[in-house]
């Protein structure tokens, strides 16, 4: 005997939208929960191990590294770097590439054009985070590219103290609310705005001490590359070449100030006419005083 094939479809689509909302709200139960256990983290005085060494796993110790240094090719070094990054499940926040250019030269080549060189260097500044784990074998990823290492810095801060103080402080915050409302000459006005501010305080730690665990998990890599001055060479058109004039034009500009220029010199001579006379009658006392001198 052969069942329909409605009497299995139907109860199977009913079954499956009933059980959706079910499990629409075990996610939405679920999501708020694992965010209060980890702002809860930032407020935590409990460490699995032992705080007293200063190499213990449960201390709160931040890496930093910063590296300068010279390449081959500075494009490659950078992109090499950020595959590496990715390949360790670390982030790329920042990378920069420029060049710093020196100076340009224009340069004569042929008639009509010139040779333009510039001078530049190529830099990169790359800002990475990375996994603390991983950080030493992403710097020496770095090193073995390096031609020449200019600087290279490698810090290892422990912030277990200012972590507990955080911690701690947040702690007694209900302490001190509970003494206020106790006391006989605060109003509630002030027990309000003192609530506030210790709320808004305690948001703060609890943020900054987020912010520790955050760095304890990731490194920061900061990484500035260089590479040897380089030259680029370019033909580009003569703009004097262009821009002159034809031949016959040049020829017409050429009798036209040829003519201004006698123009402008026979006004010059007739400006100075009491100047020629006075020259010419000099010259001619001169030539009568030489006679008379020699008779």
């Amino acid at each position: 005997m052969r069942i329909p094939i409605r009497y299995v479809v139907i109860p199977t689509l009913a079954l499956a939208a009933c059980g959706k909302p079910g499990y629409r709200e075990d996610a939405a139960s679920t999501a708020p929960q694992n965010a209060d256990q980890y702002v809860a983290s930032a407020d935590s005085t409990d460490f699995p191990a032992d705080i007293t060494s200063l190499t213990s796993a449960s201390r709160k110790r931040v890496r930093t590294a910063d590296v300068r240094c010279r390449v081959t090719d500075v494009f490659r070094a950078s992109t090499r770097m950020e595959q590496v990054v990715s390949s360790v499940q670390g982030i790329v926040v920042e990378s920069t590439m420029k060049n710093q250019y020196a100076g340009q030269y224009d340069l004569p080549y042929t008639a009509d054009s010139l040779k333009r060189m510039q001078l530049y260097t190529p830099t990169a500044n790359l800002t990475l985070r990375v996994p603390v784990a991983s950080l030493d074998s992403v710097v020496t990823t770095l090193t073995s590219m390096a031609a020449f290492i200019d600087t290279r810095a490698m810090r290892d801060q422990d912030y277990t103290l200012a972590y507990l103080a955080n911690a701690l402080k947040n702690k007694r915050v209900g302490q001190h609310t509970a003494k206020i409302v106790a006391g006989k000459k605060n109003t509630t006005l002030d027990v309000a705005q003192y609530q506030d501010q210790q709320e808004e305080t305690k948001v703060d730690r609890s943020i900054s001490n987020l912010k520790m665990l955050d760095d304890v998990t990731y490194a920061t890599f900061t990484v500035e590359l260089f590479q040897s001055q380089a030259a680029s060479m370019e033909t580009i058109i003569n703009p004097r070449y262009v821009a002159r004039a034809g031949f016959g034009t040049e020829l017409r500009t050429a009798i036209v100030d040829g003519a201004n220029l006698l123009r402008d010199l026979l006004l010059f001579f007739v400006q100075i006419w009491p100047l020629l006379i006075m020259a010419v009658l000099g010259w001619w006392g001169y030539k009568r005083y030489r006679r008379m001198s020699v008779k």
